[in-house]
This record gives structure tokens, sequence and C-alpha cells, in this order.
């Protein structure tokens, strides 16, 4: 089931399913800055992580003495949220812990998401909680995708896909076979912190931006101008789009956590990127799609 928030400019659609934002409307223009799903593309538009992010050294991990298998991004996009509370701006949706993904994860939890309109933000909230008497290892985070180019455009040279981050960066490349982490570190050179995203930018999977390197990503359209800016204070970022494609979306994907390295072969209290949450305790985080 579909819920709807909005306020003055903006109208925001949240799924149950995964808590999953599906559509961010501008009221005046209609334009839809989030991805439409297309399952030739991509069938998701904005899944929730948790609790890893990108996947594990042969869909497993182990902790406790036993193996566990688990898939891509972990489960919660693919559970059934609650709505907590709801009003005309802002929605909260709930999940927790049950005898199913104990049986992936043993760890008693609750997460609560919290969708918010102000002005021509969208911020979104994670709360995440540790139930059990344990510590919880987790990872969280978000993979919002965004229609890219906007209005369908192309620059002078063809090129749709455009991004604006301030300062050069370095990241890390995905084995597209296994999904994990390539141990070469590279530099994205970017011309007054801008770049296009040309043909061949993402056939080699996703961009893994690590070390706190930044804290806002943009797309701009060909006129130069930014359009939508997403704002997060994790320490990781994802660039992503459909390999070897003009899908006509680009992902930017705030993390705490990201997938294994190639070699890794720990358990899950040694993967790298990892959080940690005393018993009983809690962890906040937001980012902010400005449009």
């Amino acid at each position: 089931m579909r819920y709807v928030i909005e306020n003055e400019e903006l109208k925001v659609e949240v799924d149950a399913f995964g808590a999953e934002l599906k559509s961010l409307q501008d009221k005046k223009t209609g334009l839809d800055y989030m991805w439409c799903a297309d399952p030739e593309y991509y069938k998701r538009t904005s899944p929730n992580l948790f609790p890893i992010v990108g996947s594990l050294k042969d869909k497993k991990y182990r902790y406790g003495g036993r193996e566990y298998e688990m898939g891509q991004h972990g489960f919660v996009r693919d559970m059934e949220w609650s709505v907590s509370r709801q009003s005309g701006d802002e929605i909260c949706f709930s999940v927790e812990s049950n005898q199913e993904t104990l049986e992936k994860y043993p760890f008693a939890f609750a997460i609560e998401i919290r969708y918010a309109l102000v002005r021509r933000e969208l911020k979104i909230t994670w709360n995440i909680s540790n139930r059990d008497t344990k510590k919880m290892y987790y990872s969280f985070g978000g993979h919002p995708c965004f229609t890219c180019p906007i209005h369908g455009e192309t620059d002078k040279d063809g090129y749709g896909y455009h991004f604006h981050i301030d300062g050069d960066i370095r990241y890390y490349g995905i084995d597209l076979e296994s999904g994990l982490k390539l141990p070469e570190e590279h530099v994205l050179k970017l011309k007054s912190g801008r770049a296009a995203f040309t043909p061949d930018f993402f056939t080699n999977g996703a961009y893994i931006i690590t070390g706190n390197q930044t804290q806002k990503i943009s797309l701009y359209d060909r006129s130069g101008e930014d359009y939508l800016t997403v704002s997060f204070d994790a320490p990781m970022v994802g660039l992503w789009s459909a390999e070897g494609k003009n899908a006509g979306y680009a992902a930017i994907e705030p993390w705490f956590g990201r997938c294994d390295d190639i070699d890794f072969d720990g358990t899950l209290e040694e993967r790298a990127g990892g959080n940690i949450l005393d018993a009983k305790e809690s962890f906040s985080s937001t980012y902010t799609i400005t449009v």
C-alpha cells in the first residue's frame, strides 16, 4: 500500500513494502525526480538496506560459530512495514525482527524510518535500535535512484547524466561477477567538481567512495544548474546506474557500511565498514534530498 505526504510544493509517495520512497513530485510542474522502477533496468526506486550493504563473500557470513546466508543489501527492503504515525507532511514507518529474520540475522532489532517534507527538502531519518542483550553488528544505507537526465535532454556531446561533487574523489570499484569490492583505489578527476556520466562511466559497476570525502552530491542539467542534491552524514556513498546502459537513472547512496572485500575471509564482527550497537542502544542518521 502506498501512502502520500505533501506540502505546498512537493508531493511524496512511499510504499509500505520496504518503506520505499516511490515518488518525489513537484506539484507545480508535475515533474517526478524519482526513478520509475522500469524492470528492464532496475525494478526498485529507493530500497532501504539493512543489516548489510552490498554483497557478502559467497553470500554468507559467520557469527557465533555458525554460518548464515544472506542476499545482497539484506532483507528489510522485502518486508512489509507498519505506519507508526502520519501527518500532512510527515510519515513514519517501523519494522522489527521476528522469527524469520532471526534465522538469517541472530539479533533482535527495531527500525523506524521517518519521511518529512520541509519546503523543497525531503528529510529521511533512520532510527535503529538494538533490542538484544548482546552487541549488534550491522550496516545500513539508502539507495535512492533519481531520474537522470531530468528532462530527457543531452549536452552537446550527447551525454545526459551529470553530477557535481566538490573536489576530486578517490573510489573503489566492484567486481561485477561477485559484487565485491576490488582492492585498487582510483581517483575520479573532476573539472570544477563537475563531470558527465559518459556512456562507459558505469561499465565497471558502482563507485564506492569511502573515508568521509564528501557529504553532498548533486545532479545537474545541461545548463549547469543543480536540480537535485543529496546531503548526508554517512561516512561512505555509492554512485551507480545500470552497467554500460543509458538507463535514465542515477543512484546516490549514503552508506554506513559496504560490500565485502573480494579477498575477505573473516567473521561478521570483522567486516570492514560495519557498525556496532551495544545492547538496548539506538543510532539515528538523516539524509536529505533537495530539489
